[in-house]
């Protein structure tokens, strides 16, 4: 039974609530590190490959799940808690429980069903089929965690979210590593000591390897589903033993609640078109798994030689080679994720204060919350993605010493994607931002356009010899430079606000330029004196050390986002006292 509490309702800041997801989301990146990382260079390039095929079909659904649904549900909960209505509230998450439940099961029977026709028909990547299956049962314990999850951040209390995400990328590191290896070890094993791996006869290593893969990947998977179940049951369990901090006398003070359907009706009528929005982030890479290998086969039946002399010695390691190709851009795919991954937690935290502020119709708290998150999502994002950019080949030899061609063909399309990540980073709190003043529609239609333009560039570049995979970070920067801009005109047409430019984009940006500068010629130079990865490590220390003297220098910090941070005033009046805060 769960408990009320007696004490009032606290909640978390804008900026309190983002750092809390902000540190969760480092971790659980950190940990990803340690189990993509790993994973890559246990499964190769075409292992890699499959993995990376069934998490695309997944990725769209578990933003549905986890970044679309619980944005529905906090909006609802943020504006409902807002005015007073706790009884509505505590509706809300009984009737979105029930309905997610129904979503997941429905998204996972989905995965189950278009499983062989999206590895056989779509991507052209049977032997992803496997990990395909194993992967869909995480589709519905995804929506049994969203309505939690979003219930929570809708009443700005972001330490439930927080610890299920670190509880889910545990697991996944821990089992979805330990499967994998098992499988690797026991097919390597068979082959040795009989020649025969899983009930097929092999006559190389090579052939082994290539009936192994598709095995050890999904075992991999399974690890990934494992979490999610892992998590739904710790929030689950929270929620009973814990409460919601909601007093009985709050709730006595509450107006009675609206009907079932009526809420309903009101959650469908958000959830649909924020949960298409949500695709938005997720778009290119699914459209990538789907159209890549695709155009890449076509390529090697027309003019197959020019990519075998562009890659050389992809011949002697590839068993299939568009695979061997896609797989090595996951690796680049797998860096460009990180950063967005990070700046979605301003738009979770920044969802229930901009709703709240503009329930309240006070434009001038919503232009403050607008142009705050804006600011703090330039700040991470400009140098990350400069820095990605102007580090691509250096930092994919770190985590990837061993695939050598790998790195040469994923190098370029990262140096591609370091731009784009900064209007992709950006986006995820700009539709945040749409869908607390109710245009949740926007994203949706704009996600159309830009999803054509990046099927468009692909279906185009990629088909040329020449270019081949080249052309897919090109399509994904154009397509999110476009849904950028047509989105922050839409926030500023429907609020009538326009942010502060100087402030918000231009003073993050010139520390970003320098950041990057101090990143490529630092690492020139010490390439030259020390080489290999420390000189890349420094490089990069040197860099951030920059960033942070510059942001300082040209007063990029403002009083109001330092004074959102705990213990915030002193240190307000330390920056005052030396001039360094806009």
């Amino acid at each position: 039974m769960k408990k009320d509490k007696t004490q009032s309702r606290t909640s978390q800041s804008f900026l309190e609530g983002a750092l809390i997801l902000a540190l969760a989301t480092i971790i659980v990146k950190l940990i990803g590190a340690v189990f993509k990382i790993p994973i890559g260079n246990l499964l190769k390039e075409e292992g890699f490959a499959y993995f990376n095929v069934a998490y695309q079909m997944f990725t769209p659904l578990y933003s549905l799940a986890m970044a679309g649904l619980p944005v529905a549900v906090a909006r609802m909960v943020s504006e409902n808690a807002t005015r007073g209505n706790y009884r509505d509230v505590r509706k809300i998450l009984r009737i979105s429980t029930a309905a997610f439940t129904v979503t997941g099961a429905i998204g996972s029977l989905i995965m189950i069903l278009g499983a062989g026709i999206y590895s056989e028909k779509i991507v052209e990547t049977p032997a992803a089929f496997l990990s395909i299956i194993c992967l869909a049962p995480a589709v519905f314990f995804c929506c049994m965690m969203s309505s939690r999850r979003g219930y929570y951040e809708g009443l700005k209390n972001m330490y439930p979210t927080a610890i299920s995400q670190v509880i889910e990328a545990m697991v996944k590191l821990v089992l979805g590593l330990l499967l994998s290896w098992l499988v690797i070890y026991v097919g390597t094993n068979q082959f040795t000591s009989s020649g025969v791996v899983f009930g097929t006869a092999c006559d190389s290593e090579k052939e082994a390897m290539s009936i192994i893969y598709p095995f050890a990947s999904a075992a991999a998977i399974l690890g990934i589903t494992l979490s999610t179940v892992f998590g739904a049951v710790y929030l689950h369990l929270r929620y009973h033993i814990k409460g919601d901090s909601i007093t009985p006398e709050m709730l006595s003070n509450a107006p009675a609640a609206r009907g079932g359907k009526d809420i309903l009706r009101s959650l469908l009528s958000i959830a649909i078109p924020v949960s298409l929005g949500t695709l938005a982030t997720t778009i290119t890479s699914f459209i990538d798994s789907s159209s890549i290998v695709n155009r890449l086969k076509n390529v090697m039946e027309t003019d197959g030689q020019t990519i075998v002399q562009m890659y050389s010695g992809i011949t002697e390691v590839a068993t299939d080679i568009p695979d061997f190709i896609y797989g090595a851009y996951c690796y680049a795919i797998s860096i460009f994720n990180l950063v967005p991954s990070l700046t979605t937690t301003f738009a979770i935290s920044a969802l229930p204060a901009v709703t709240a502020a503009w329930t309240l119709k006070d434009k001038e708290k919503t232009k403050q919350s607008i142009e705050t998150v804006l600011r703090i999502t330039s700040l991470v994002a400009l140098p990350a993605g400069v820095g990605m950019s102007v580090m691509a080949k250096p930092i994919l030899q770190i985590l990837y010493p061993d695939r050598v061609l790998g790195v040469e063909i994923a190098a370029p399309a990262l140096t591609i994607l370091g731009i784009a990540v900064i209007f992709v980073a950006l986006l995820a709190p700009i539709n945040s931002m749409l869908q607390a003043i109710g245009r949740a529609d926007i994203p949706v239609k704009l996600m159309l356009v830009g999803g054509a333009i990046k099927i468009v560039t692909n279906f185009v570049l990629v088909s040329v010899p020449e270019i081949n995979v080249k052309g897919a970070p090109v399509g994904t920067l154009l397509c999110y430079v476009f849904l950028f801009f047509a989105s922050m005109y839409f926030v500023c047409k429907t609020t009538e606000l326009v942010p502060n430019i100087k402030t918000t984009f231009l003073k993050p940006f010139g520390a970003a330029v320098c950041c990057g500068v101090a990143a490529f010629l630092s690492h020139m130079l010490l390439d030259k004196l020390i080489g290999g990865r420390i000189a890349t490590v420094i490089s990069i220390i040197l860099a951030v050390v920059i960033y942070a003297i510059c942001l300082l220098f040209f007063k990029a910090l403002t009083k109001d986002d330092i004074n959102m941070l705990p213990k915030g005033k002193k240190f307000v009046k330390i920056l005052e006292k030396y001039g360094l805060i806009g």
